[in-house]
């Protein structure tokens, strides 16, 4: 499948999204009572979504209660032609959570989690900054989350009045 081609989805498909999306622990035989339909024929749609990547399960850590304490994004301009072989690079670091490609001033949005400022200054001056094929980063310190929520399915959903 190319990237951009979307897996084909049906209300089904959408249904049991809806119920993942408002809880990710619901149990296959709860999906499969609501929507009147065997366990089995729940299990093998969710699977496909699964393994089509439609849909990932995963528990979400509060870094703040677990000890890690800074976040930060970085903005990384990147040389000519060394975009792929920076992005190669960071993916490896357990401590980037996002990146994304970006158009305007910067290449790259990274967002990066540590335990403390010596691990952020450590990983900044010696193992991001030596990358060969960065030309410039600014860093900007996230002082307090204030939401993190994935897209919500209702996006999908036509607005009032449009078609």
């Amino acid at each position: 499948m190319k990237s951009t081609e979307y897996p084909a989805m049906d209300e089904f498909d959408m249904a049991i999204l809806s119920h993942l999306e408002g809880n990710g622990r619901k149990s296959f035989s709860d999906i499969a009572a609501e929507l009147d339909v065997t366990v089995s024929t729940v299990s093998t749609r969710a699977n496909r979504l699964i393994n089509e990547k439609v849909v990932t399960i995963l528990g979400m850590l509060n870094p703040f209660r677990v000890g890690i304490v800074i976040s930060a994004t970085l903005f990384i301009t990147c040389q000519p032609g060394q975009i792929e072989s920076v992005v190669e690079f960071l993916s490896g670091f357990p401590e980037v959570s996002y990146m994304a490609l970006f158009t305007g001033d910067f290449d790259l949005l990274v967002e990066v989690s540590c335990r403390d400022f010596v691990h952020f200054s450590e990983l900044l001056s010696e193992r991001i900054h030596p990358i060969q094929g960065i030309e410039k980063i600014r860093t900007s310190l996230h002082l307090r989350r204030l939401k993190l929520k994935q897209p919500s399915l209702s996006l999908l959903l036509p607005r009032d009045g449009a078609e």
